[in-house]
């Protein structure tokens, strides 16, 4: 009985891998994907959703890193309509994708648990970057012998489009008491954001390329590699934000001899000017493997490796680097897990869909943040939808 039920198994095994060979999954389908994210590595929802809440300044100031407070929130939404025939696939997809981030340095928290009473000179820059984008692609897939290759060009327009922008502080104690502050904060878009005027949307809209390729070098062995956002030409942005004030500065030093502190007023600034300002998409590479080590796509692992290139945003390369278990039943019902570091997050996910043929559901969530220590307690998550429909 239990050769027979051997037997059955592995019998299954080979039908799967049959069944599931590397085809799409329909000739015609449309339908749409949203995702969103949220990320920090500082507190989460386990801190949070407790019947107590103690908030210990000391214990939150020596439990930040060097690097500080880091905070991201990011969006890929898309609707697409894809047609595959034979060795051949075409489709068109419009979307908005993209990510805003800051950091809070460990000085500013240090200044508001101890003051100064470990060091004289505490100073610091609160940062802010990111862009949110809307872009409509074209793609074309093509597959010769053993070698599959993609082509996606795509028009597209920053919506939002910050660059690194800094609030710079300092508290000096060391001979007399001095603090100062000053900001400069520049929003971008192809609108005027002071009327919200989006006629003008569309004008100096960018140019950019993705490129895949993916080769069978082994029967249990794909590599393959993208190249997606290749610049061909910036988003020109005509309208700017400006968020700052000048050089805030209070002198203690009348305190130090029992006077008045004088306090200068408080000026923020929100100006609007129009000019050129050039966008472009982050250009991002990944390579990586699809090694099924029973011989058929019934179980594939996927380790990748690559980088993200921010272009104008004053920030330094992304690498980028995972690993992802896929699990194919039939064609019918797909499961992965995944784990890696992407664009300064770690991120860990589990996604299932369920492909009925006509109509497919794609549900994925997972834990995110910037350490790795702290990405599996809840201090950031992502979720995702997706539906597709056709035949």
């Amino acid at each position: 009985m239990k050769k027979h039920l051997l037997l059955a198994l592995i019998l299954c095994v080979v039908l799967a891998g049959t069944l599931v060979a590397e085809k799409p999954r329909r000739i015609v389908e449309f339908g749409t994907d949203i995702g969103v994210g949220l990320a920090n590595n500082l507190t989460g929802l386990n801190d949070i959703l407790k019947k107590h809440i103690y908030l210990d300044l000391n214990s939150l100031s020596s439990n930040i890193k060097r690097t500080g407070v880091s905070i991201n929130a990011d969006l890929d939404t898309e609707v697409f309509l894809n047609v595959n025939i034979g060795n051949w696939g075409f489709g068109v997809s419009g979307g908005v994708e993209g990510s805003i981030n800051g950091n809070l340095p460990k000085s500013l928290f240090t200044l508001i648990a101890q003051g100064n009473r470990d060091t004289y000179v505490l100073d610091g820059d609160i940062t802010l970057f990111g862009g949110i984008f809307a872009d409509t692609t074209l793609k074309g897939r093509a597959k010769f012998g053993k070698l599959t290759v993609g082509l996606s060009p795509a028009v597209f327009v920053p919506l939002i489009y910050i660059p690194k922008s800094t609030i710079t502080y300092c508290l000096d104690t060391e001979e007399t008491l001095q603090a100062w502050a000053e900001s400069d904060i520049r929003v971008y878009s192809p609108f005027s954001l002071e009327d919200m005027d989006t006629s003008t949307a569309m004008q100096g809209a960018g140019v950019d390329l993705s490129l895949s390729a993916e080769y069978e070098l082994l029967p249990l062995l794909d590599l393959g590699g993208v190249l997606s956002h290749i610049p061909l030409g910036g988003a020109e942005l005509r309208h700017e934000m400006r968020i700052s004030f000048d050089h805030f500065g209070i002198d203690g030093s009348n305190l130090l001899q029992d006077q008045t502190l004088d306090i200068p007023e408080f000026a923020l600034k929100q100006e609007y000017y129009t000019g050129s300002y050039r966008a472009f998409r982050p250009l991002r590479l990944d390579l990586y493997a699809l090694y099924r080590p029973l011989g058929v796509e019934l179980f594939t692992i996927r380790p990748n490796i690559g980088f993200t290139h921010v272009f104008g945003a004053g920030i330094p390369p992304y690498f980028n680097a995972g690993l992802e278990f896929r699990l194919n039943v039939f064609r019918i019902f797909f499961l992965h897990l995944g784990t890696g570091y992407e664009e300064s997050l770690w991120r860990h996910r589990v996604g299932l869909a369920v492909n009925l043929r006509v109509f497919e559901l794609d549900l994925e969530g997972g834990l995110r943040s910037q350490d790795f220590d702290k990405s599996f307690n809840l201090l950031g998550a992502g979720l995702k939808l997706g539906l597709r429909f056709g035949f």
